[in-house]
């Protein structure tokens, strides 16, 4: 369908074969498309076509490549301009915008020359006139010399003919466009530059009608996002409100080894990928780690970059963010509580106070590619609060570094291991003795450094009891925050089993003969529809089925599976919902379907069948003991433990062999209750609910 504001169009280019061939191919993926609209073209040569003898390795102008062309457009003399994607400058002029990007025809390097790279000898000579390729062909072989080389492919390959070269390096797309892909000896290994192999349609900001017409061929309309979240100083309950909405509409979450682990269970079904990032210990590398965050949000996918603390402060957050730009890929930033801020803020030491301080800085320990060896000096702003992120190594330099710049000796230091966290250590002193302090109390990293008198402020108040801290043994700590300190230390690991086929096929035949589906927990709810969408069931042939829950996370978990569900019990344990299903519903000659864990739990089966029901048992998930691994933190510290299951109870004793006698001992439902006493506990409170 021809547009009904556009006849034709008047379609600028460049006037190199290539050039052309792109206008021809932006036509022919409208004609695709259904829009099949005659081009007026006009060439136009730019700067870069005018002065081959400036090499680009000497940066010159951001539009060396657009300047007619972006004129021709903002006098009315053409409608929109082609351009291969990778010449547009970073900022378009004012009035201007991108109207479409294809799709890649190739987004790799090739080597042209008489053998193939990897035969190169020492001292060939290697032509392309990007740094950034110089630089690479430099990693990839040390002894090859690299030389500037300008003009059309055709011309390039011409002088490489000539001899002034060994072997170019040329984007492979460009090759295929002019059908030269005989010439191509090798690809080249490393990520090539943003946009290559892509078309850009270029155009007039306000006319709409227009940009319309190139949505079809336009690659960015299929494109996901990417949020960058910070995830706070440490503590998971300090998450915003969006960054938890983020991580809920998460496709693919990737994260660092600050991220507490609880924030991944906002995002159940997303894919999480580690990607490290500690000084000394990096998983995956920032390049690499930039081009999936890439891939995945190109193929559609809602990504997540889950930093610790806030994702522009100290960290690669805003390299990330011109990387994806440069992709033109919609990257949005959720701040999080920075722990330059919130650790000190967590103890009551402000930054800056009336009549102490009215001026704080924030000081990285670490610069980018220092030798660990021969650490960079620090440059101490003049701020009367200093606050050092990553220092903890960088301790000696730092106290040098500020008893030169004529600090006091007696100017209060504190030092914070894992601020905001359970296992939270601090050390105190002057810039006299930090350091010897320092090494009869050793701390881990993370760490944080204040100095300055606001640390005064500081109150260890031994008269006020502390929140008590609970250990706790279950999957699902959230729910008992409201009742102290929660060290999430689970006792049980949760995994999917392996029905046999046959039990499968049984499942699958019998299904709709159920009146009603019973859950206990939300892992039965994950385990079971991950199963039904493995066998490709329609989900949706249960609902009519009466679904019950024992609680509220779990009915959150069928919620979240588009089930409504009937019954969801007030009182989280066994007997609170059989007691419930029988006041609530009709019981005689029901058949219940139970998916479960593994582990026997003869209870409700029981019962149910007592009323007359008929109750088929389905295993979908596997409970087993964890590891054992030391206690999150000291014994001495924890004033509660909460045992969730009978399994969390005997993995915890089978490891640890006693539950101290001075932690308060917390049971969830009778059948936890009565292995307890089995074990020799009688004196323990028994929570019949949590909310």
């Amino acid at each position: 369908m021809i547009s009904p504001v556009h006849t034709h169009l008047r379609v600028g280019s460049r006037g190199s074969k290539l050039a052309l061939v792109q206008v021809e191919e932006v036509q022919s993926l409208l004609a695709g498309k259904g829009t099949n609209i005659p081009f007026d073209r006009k060439i136009y040569s730019t700067r870069g076509d005018e002065n081959k003898a400036v090499s680009l390795t000497t940066s010159p102008a951001d539009d060396f490549f657009t300047d007619t062309l972006d004129a021709a457009l903002l006098t009315g003399d053409i409608d929109v301009a082609v351009h291969s994607a990778k010449d547009l400058p970073q900022t378009l002029r004012d009035g201007l915008a991108v109207f479409a990007l294809t799709r890649s025809l190739d987004e790799t390097d090739a080597f042209i020359g008489k053998t193939t790279f990897d035969r190169l000898s020492a001292g060939s000579k290697v032509a392309t006139s990007s740094i950034l390729r110089q630089q690479q062909v430099k990693a990839l072989n040390p002894r090859i010399e690299t030389v500037d080389i300008r003009g059309t492919i055709e011309e390039r390959i011409q002088k490489m003919h000539d001899g002034c070269c060994d072997g170019l390096i040329v984007a492979t797309a460009a090759l295929k466009r002019l059908g030269l892909e005989k010439y191509i000896q090798s690809v080249m290994p490393w990520e090539a530059a943003p946009l290559q192999g892509q078309l850009a349609v270029a155009g007039r900001a306000g006319d709409t009608a227009l940009r319309e017409l190139f949505i079809p061929i336009d690659a960015r309309r299929n494109y996901g996002r990417v949020f960058l979240v910070g995830a706070g100083p440490g503590d998971p309950g300090l998450i915003t409100v969006k960054g938890v909405a983020a991580l809920q509409s998460a496709d693919c979450i990737f994260y660092d080894y600050l991220v507490p682990a609880q924030l991944l269970d906002h995002a159940p079904h997303a894919e999480k990928i580690y990607a490290g990032k500690r000084k000394g210990s990096h998983a995956m590398p920032q390049e690499e780690l930039n081009r999936l965050i890439r891939q995945k949000a190109m193929a559609g996918k809602t990504v997540v970059r889950l930093k610790g603390g806030d994702p522009l402060v100290f960290g690669r957050g805003a390299d990330e963010i011109e990387y994806l730009r440069r992709y033109h890929i919609e990257t949005e930033v959720v701040p999080g509580i920075s722990s330059a801020v919130g650790i000190p803020s967590r103890l009551g030491i402000p930054l800056t106070a009336r009549g102490v301080a009215a001026t704080v800085a924030f000081v990285s320990g670490y610069k980018h590619g220092e030798d660990e060896h021969r650490p960079a000096p620090l440059d101490i702003p003049r701020a009367d609060t200093l606050v050092f992120l990553m220092g903890l190594t960088k301790l000696d330099q730092i106290v040098e570094s500020l008893e030169a710049s004529r600090r006091p000796k007696q100017t209060p230091v504190m030092v914070i291991s894992k601020g905001t966290c359970p296992q939270e250590k601090i050390v105190s002193g002057t810039l006299a003795d930090i350091q010897q302090r320092i090494k009869e109390n050793p701390l881990e990293p993370p760490v944080l450094i204040v100095v300055g008198e606001t640390l005064k402020f500081y109150r260890e108040d031994r008269d006020t009891p502390r929140r008590t801290r609970i250990l706790y043994t279950g999957t699902d700590p959230e729910q008992f925050r409201a009742y102290g300190e929660v060290i999430p230390f689970p006792m049980i690991e949760i995994t999917p089993a392996k029905p046999t086929a046959g039990r499968i096929k049984t499942l699958l035949t019998n299904l709709s003969g159920y009146d009603i589906i019973l859950f206990t927990s939300k892992f039965g709810v994950k385990y079971f529809f991950e199963l039904l969408a493995r066998e490709g069931y329609a989900t949706k042939k249960l609902r009519p089925k009466i679904f019950v829950a024992i609680g509220q996370a779990t009915a959150g978990a069928l919620a979240k599976e588009g089930v409504s569900v009937a019954l969801a019990a007030s009182v989280e344990t066994s007997e609170g919902l059989f007691q419930e299903m029988t006041e609530k519903l009709e019981l005689r000659g029901r058949k219940i379907l139970f998916p479960r864990s593994v582990l026997p739990n003869p209870y409700l089966k029981q019962k149910l069948t007592g009323q007359g029901a008929r109750v088929d048992e389905l295993t979908v998930y596997d409970n087993t003991p964890p590891a054992k691994r030391p206690l999150p933190v000291p014994e001495a510290t924890i004033g509660q433990v909460v045992f969730t299951s009978p399994s969390t109870a005997r993995n915890f004793l089978a490891a640890y062999g006693a539950i101290p006698r001075y932690w308060k001992i917390s049971s969830r439902g009778a059948v936890t209750s009565a292995f307890l006493r089995e074990a020799g506990y009688a004196d323990f409170d028994e929570l019949r609910n949590t909310h």
